[in-house]
Formats: structure tokens, C-alpha cells, sequence
């Protein structure tokens, strides 16, 4: 019996497709779960949509009209990966507002500071590479600013849907959430009843002052 032939291993962070095997590769293992993530959770951009039209486009040409196949993959590949830059940012918004979201909450108390200072190390690596990749992003024709921008968006993507996993959606979160809201309202019943016995014994004083002095008129 023959062996299934395993897999391809590549990384396309790696290298631009170049052929249509590839270049369909490229759309079912990167770009395809990207943009099925951003659907589901009812974020797809209107400019990821405008990137997959145009991208079919293109692709449509190479049977319609002959275009060489060199360019078709040139043009496909270029709109797919603007696509994914597209998802990867989006994906890092929302990894920044789950950060800000932890920030309002007294973390500190989880793990005795350590569930904090992991947290805002993961946080700083996340800036660091996307900054990295931003600056590396280029002209779709320049492969190494292709494959060098798109292997920093996968790290930043990894790394974003860790932060979701071990710090936003940690377990014990929810109970650091729960001890906060109990020590806002006992500080709210502490403020009420400072503020009650501030009131009553500033009236005890004036009346007091009243008593003693009789040009200060009484308290109403």
C-alpha cells in the first residue's frame, strides 16, 4: 500500500507563493482561518472583503484571458496578504482592548503579582513585534519586506491569542472582578457613612460653638 504523501511543512511567512498550488495553500492554511475568525466574531472589514473581490479577480483572469500565470499569482498573492495585514491588526486591536479591559480590574491580587507582571510582559512583546512588523511591511513586489512582515504578524497574532487564553479569559479573573466590585461597594457604604457622621458632627460643633458663643446664630 502507498503512503499518503505527508503535507507540505512550509511556512509562508517564509516566501511569497509562487506557483497555484501555493497560492491556494496560502489562502486555505492563512488566509481562510483569518478571515472565518474575524467573521464569526462579526468583525470582518469591509476592506478584507474588498481584498478577497479583488483577489478573485485577478485570479479569474488567467482563465479569461490568458494572464500569465507569474502575474496572476503576483497580484492574488499581494491582495491576500494585505488581507491577512488587515485581519492581524484587527486582532491586535482587540487583543489591546481585553489588555485595557484587565487594566481596570486589581489584578495584582491574582497569583501574588505574578499573573500582573506576565500579563504586562506578554502585553510590551505584542507592541514590541508589531511595531517590527509594521515597519517591515513593504510593496507586495518586494519579497523579503512580504515574507519578513508577514512572519512578525504571525508572531503578534500568536502571541495576541495567548494573551486571550492566559491572561483574558483566565479563570481567575472573574473572581479577582468579583472582590473588586465587593470592595468598591463597601468603599461607597464607608464614603456614605463617613460623609453622615461628618455631617452630624459638624452640626454637634456648630451648635456647640452656638451655645458658647452667643453671636454665632444656631445651626438650621
Amino acid at each position: 500500500m502507498m503512503k499518503p504523501k505527508p503535507r507540505s511543512a512550509k511556512r509562508f511567512g517564509m516566501g511569497k507563493p509562487t506557483s497555484l498550488k501555493e497560492l491556494f495553500e496560502f489562502y486555505y492554511q492563512e488566509f481562510k482561518p483569518l478571515y472565518s475568525e474575524l467573521a464569526a466574531g462579526n468583525s470582518a472589514p469591509t476592506e478584507t472583503l474588498y481584498e478577497v473581490n479583488a483577489a478573485f479577480d485577478h485570479l479569474s483572469r488567467f482563465w479569461q484571458y490568458g494572464e500569465p500565470e507569474a502575474e496572476t499569482i503576483r497580484c492574488v498573492s499581494g491582495h491576500l496578504k494585505r488581507g491577512c495585514f488587515d485581519a492581524f491588526k484587527i486582532i491586535l486591536k482587540q487583543t489591546s482592548d481585553n489588555h485595557d479591559k484587565l487594566n481596570k480590574i486589581d489584578t495584582s491580587i491574582i497569583d501574588n503579582g505574578r499573573f500582573d507582571h506576565g500579563m504586562h510582559a506578554l502585553w510590551s512583546e505584542i507592541r514590541t513585534l508589531a511595531i517590527e512588523a509594521r515597519c517591515r511591511e513593504g510593496d507586495s513586489r518586494d519579497v523579503e519586506a512580504w515574507h519578513e512582515a508577514f512572519d512578525r504578524w504571525k508572531e503578534v497574532y500568536v502571541r495576541c491569542k495567548r494573551f486571550d487564553r492566559e491572561f483574558f479569559l483566565n479563570e481567575h479573573v472573574g473572581w479577582a472582578r468579583k472582590k473588586e466590585g465587593r470592595r468598591k461597594w463597601w468603599l461607597r457604604v464607608e464614603g456614605i457613612v463617613i460623609g453622615i457622621v461628618g455631617s452630624i458632627a459638624a452640626s454637634a460643633i456648630w451648635q456647640w460653638l452656638a451655645h458658647s458663643s452667643p453671636s454665632i446664630p444656631p445651626s438650621p
